[in-house]
Parts: C-alpha cells; structure tokens; sequence
C-alpha cells in the first residue's frame, strides 16, 4: 500500500510535466503562426500600397493628359469659330456691296426709263416694249412700296402690270415672287402657293426659286401633306446645299422625323 501510493507521487508530477511542456509548444507554435501571418499581412499591404501608388500616378497622367487635350480642343474651337465670324464678315460686306451695286443699277435704270417717258422718241421700239408708261423696274419698285405700306391689292395689281406689259423682263420673277408675299400678307395661302409653283416652274434659276421653294413646303405640310413637304425640303438641300433654305429645309426634316 505504501509502495503504491509512494509510485502515485512519483508519477503525478512527471505527467504533470509532459502536459505542461506540451501547452508551451502549442502556444509558441501558434505564436509563430501569428507572426508568419502578421508578415504575409503587412507583405500583401505593401503589395496593394505600390499598386495604389501606381494606380494613383497612372490616373494624373491621364487626367493631364486629358486636360491638355481639352485645351488644345478649346484652342481649335476657338480659331475655328474666329474664322467663321471672319468669313461671316466677309460675306456680309459682300452682300451689302452686292445690295449696293444692284440698288445703284436699278437707280440708273429707273432714271432711264423715266427719261425715256419724258422723250419717247429716244426709246428703240423695235423690241416690242411699250412706249409709254411705267418700265418694269418702275412697276417693281412702286408694287414694293406698296406692299411695305401694307397695300397688298395696289401691289399686285403693279406686279400683275409689270408680268402682262414686259412679260420677258428679268424683274418678272422678282414680281412673281413679290405678288406671292402680297397674297400671303392677305391670308391666301392658296394663291401665294400657286405664284410660288408658277415662279419655280418657269424660272428655275432665278435667285427666288429656294426660298419660293421652302414656302411652298411650309404651306404643303400646314396641310397635313408631309410626304410631298418633306420630298421638297430635300430637293431644296439637294438643289441648293448652302442656301440658308437648306439649313432651314434640314431642321424642318429632323422635326418630322
């Protein structure tokens, strides 16, 4: 009894011994592991702060590249809308010099035919052109007067006059055309067509046509026509690409679709 209880105390702390030296192992062990773990850690952080870096640094020379090619894009735009008032002035002197020139030629030729009515035997009539009355470019001139004071009749009656009298004049499409505005200016949008489809027919290249043209869409597609209107404002966009009816004529297109 003695020798069993003497070998219990003996064994007791020996495996008492092995336990806790066991415990240790497994602690440093795991120490261990946190270490490993806290390196591959801090090794992946320092991975993904060059990347950022990196990413970061890619994205400002992108950013500047972008912002100077927004400048340069700017500057283009710049010029480009220079050059277009530039031309924009220069067509428009030369239209007034153009409005200029041909007020001057009207002048003299209205001063011409009032001489001619003051001495009708200086007028050659072997022309077939009356010998007395108002010459067309008279007519013209009072039928427009008439029409800016709002006297639609007393103008219609001077451009139907100047057709009947010198219907081979080269004011005719210009009182063709006027006659058009005449009818217009009196709610007739009917008549106004008709002087325009007559205007387009027989004078096809006369300066008058594309605007002639545009009004007689406009008319076709208030009556619910759009299919001819619209066939017309791409003939105008055809016919005469940079009139200001093409631009016109192109917008109306984009509205109707």
């Amino acid at each position: 009894m003695i020798k069993t209880a003497s070998l219990s105390i003996i064994l007791i702390p020996a495996v008492l011994s092995g336990c806790f030296f066991a415990t240790k192992q497994d602690f440093d062990k795991l120490q261990q592991d946190i270490a490993v773990s806290r390196a591959t850690s801090t090794a992946a952080d320092s991975v993904q702060r060059a990347q950022l870096v990196d990413v970061s640094r890619s994205m400002r020379t992108l950013s500047d590249s972008i912002g100077a090619l927004s400048r340069r894009v700017s500057a283009m735009r710049t010029a480009t809308e220079s050059d277009m008032a530039a031309m924009k002035e220069d067509i428009n002197q030369l239209q007034d010099l153009s409005g200029q020139s041909e007020q001057r030629m009207r002048d003299v030729r209205a001063a011409l035919e009032e001489k001619r009515q003051q001495d009708p035997a200086s007028v050659d009539t072997s022309l077939g052109a009356p010998a007395t009355g108002p010459g067309p470019l008279q007519l013209l001139q009072a039928g427009r007067d008439q029409l800016l004071k709002g006297g639609n009749a007393a103008a219609r009656s001077a451009f139907s006059e100047l057709i009947t009298k010198y219907p081979t004049s080269e004011y005719v499409p210009e009182a063709m055309f006027y006659s058009a505005q005449a009818y217009a200016a009196e709610q007739n949008p009917s008549a106004a067509d008709a002087q325009y489809t007559a205007l387009i027919s027989r004078f096809p290249k006369s300066p008058r046509v594309p605007t002639a043209m545009y009004k007689r869409a406009l008319h076709l597609q208030s009556q619910k026509k759009t299919a001819e209107a619209k066939r017309l404002f791409q003939d105008i966009i055809k016919r005469f690409p940079r009139s200001d009816e093409a631009a016109l004529a192109d917008e109306r297109l984009q509205s109707i679709k």
